[in-house]
């Protein structure tokens, strides 16, 4: 397992100034800023998504706390869902998936969601996961943790038959496809499905009696969020919703010029970075109220439990287990990552239609990450090149690109048994590892493990019937492996060792046709900046 010390952990945000709606600034949006706004201001149903999965977050934090007579009663109010494709837990361990709906048809009747009443009533449905987080628990060592992944991350398998799309596009072919999706292109099995709609947050912070938390300076979203007043501030669940909600985020207004000092600009990224120091001040806030309350359990069980779908493998008396094991688990030390992405820094064009703002994969960020949020190296890293056999397909036009790879992975010890060519899905592509089968996967690990870039896995039928297919993008490098020194090794009196050096070639890299490139890779998790809320200050007197 890669040491944790080795991830990205510090990467700081651009806090470039920026011109905003608000007022000028030093310089200027760029192009995809001002998009993004444009499409914020258009677009209301995703902005109230976060809060189910935090919802959810909290509901677990309740039940593993909450005294046992009350939470089987409640556990009958909880809703059933059938979910194909999830693995059977077996040891210890389990995988819990959190998803956020954005179904117009899930809200009820009220003033606040009349909007969306109306959609369903027309016809209008969409349903997207915009947040989509993974629970892991160990019951051996009481680990817990979180993993998110970025909703626009473009993938092999988000709708049925294989169908490249933005990954939060899964749930409209149902959960089972979103499953399937998650342990088909990242390797993560799911044991358990869990699923909120639009209407319970604001609730559940009301219930708590609010939270408090530390603005270090004034905050704005377009659409939401208006905090005019810094330091620690009682927030009500309306005014916690907002903040949760916040994406396209502005920071310090000047009062003298009324203008907005600066744009976060990191979009979905800066609200999941908020989403989980937010989830950490609930944690608190639950911890202070008190667990042993049973008027404060009632409230928050009878607040989250009317709301929360989950498959129906979930058993109550597994619930219950996981409430016995964990009830002592301290949930801010639990670590929270967010999948790596690299962004398209121009709409993404695929098979000739526009996908609008995506982001993709990225190896070797990805496989690390993932590998220090399960707490466990992939099994498939441990097999030798020279079990596998390997098929190369150019997705890239380039025979020669295809050459090279194939030298490489030969070079690496991995068979090599046939080779092809497709036509290119466009300027910028990703390279995919596909793999025909579950038995298959440490095998496709493996192979993914030995290249970079943006790279994704995928379930499909193999070229040649081999192990697993690789079909190149415009981002890919291949890992090589040589001896740091021709000269022979240094023998010792025990043992014989020589030193290997790893290097990367770059097979492929293709700018957009109109001028954009990829971003660089981002990180498991950033530094928090400075202008975003968070816990208040612990105070001594």
């Amino acid at each position: 397992m890669p040491d944790i010390s080795d991830l990205n952990f510090s990467a700081p945000r651009d806090e470039a100034t920026q011109t905003t709606p608000f007022g000028s600034g030093p310089t200027k949006p760029t192009w995809r800023q001002r998009r993004r706004a444009k499409k914020a201001r258009r677009s209301k149903i995703r902005r109230w998504t976060t809060r189910g999965v935090l919802a959810l977050v909290l509901c677990v934090v309740v039940l593993i706390g909450a005294g046992i007579g009350i939470t089987i009663y409640r556990l009958n109010e909880i809703g059933r869902v059938n979910v194909p494709n999830l693995v059977a837990k077996h040891g210890a361990i389990e995988n819990i998936l959190l998803v956020g709906s954005t179904s117009r048809c899930a809200v009820k009747p009220s003033k606040d969601f009349e909007i969306y009443v109306k959609e369903c009533e027309s016809g209008i449905n969409g349903v997207n996961s915009d947040v989509i987080m993974i629970l892991r628990l160990n019951a051996n060592d009481h680990r817990v943790s979180l993993l998110s992944i970025p909703r626009d991350t473009f993938v092999p398998d988000a709708r049925s038959g294989g169908l490249y799309n933005k990954v939060d596009a899964a749930l409209a072919d149902g959960p089972g496809q979103l499953v399937a999706a998650i342990e088909q292109d990242f390797g993560i099995p799911i044991n358990h499905y869990v699923v909120l709609n639009f209407e319970s947050f604001a609730d559940i912070v009301d219930a708590l009696g609010g939270v408090d938390m530390y603005f270090p300076t004034q905050v704005k979203d377009m659409d939401s969020l208006d905090q005019t007043k810094t330091g620690c501030q009682h927030l009500g669940g309306l005014e916690a919703l907002a903040l949760v909600r916040a994406r396209h985020l502005y920071y310090g207004y000047d009062r003298k010029t009324k203008t907005w000092i600066g744009y976060d600009g990191s979009g979905d990224l800066g609200r999941i970075v908020r989403d989980h120091l937010f989830l950490r001040v609930l944690a608190s806030t639950v911890k202070k109220q008190g667990l042993s309350n049973p008027l404060t359990d009632e409230s928050l069980l009878g607040a989250v439990a009317p709301f929360l779908t989950v498959d129906t493998t979930f058993g109550d008396g597994e619930m219950l287990s996981l409430i016995r094991t964990f009830h002592s688990v301290g949930v801010n030390n639990v670590p929270e990552f967010t999948a790596p992405i690299i962004e398209d820094t121009q709409t993404y064009m695929y098979k000739g239609y526009d996908y609008g703002d995506v982001v993709f994969p990225t190896e070797p960020q990805d496989l690390q990450t993932i590998s220090a949020f399960m707490g466990e190296t992939p099994a498939g890293l441990k097999l030798h090149p020279d079990r596998i056999t390997v098929s190369v397909i150019d997705g890239t036009g380039s025979a020669s690109a295809t050459a090279a790879v194939v030298g490489k992975l030969r070079a690496l010890g991995y068979r090599v048994v046939a080779t092809g060519s497709q036509t290119p899905v466009g300027p910028i592509s990703e390279t995919t590892v596909e793999y025909p089968s579950r038995a298959h996967l440490n095998q496709a690990e493996k192979v993914l493990s030995d290249l970079s870039g943006t790279v994704a896995m995928a379930h499909d039928a193999t070229l040649g019937h081999a192990d697993v297919t690789i079909v190149t993008g415009s981002d890919l490098a291949v890992t090589s492996a040589r001896p740091e020194h021709s000269s022979p090794p240094v023998k010792s009196s025990s043992t014989t060792s020589s030193t290997i050096a790893v290097t990367t070639t770059t097979i492929a890299t293709t700018p957009n046709s109109d001028g954009g490139a990829l971003a660089t890779p981002t990180s498991a998790t950033g530094a928090i900046p400075r202008y975003d809320p968070r816990a208040c200050p612990t105070t001594t007197k």
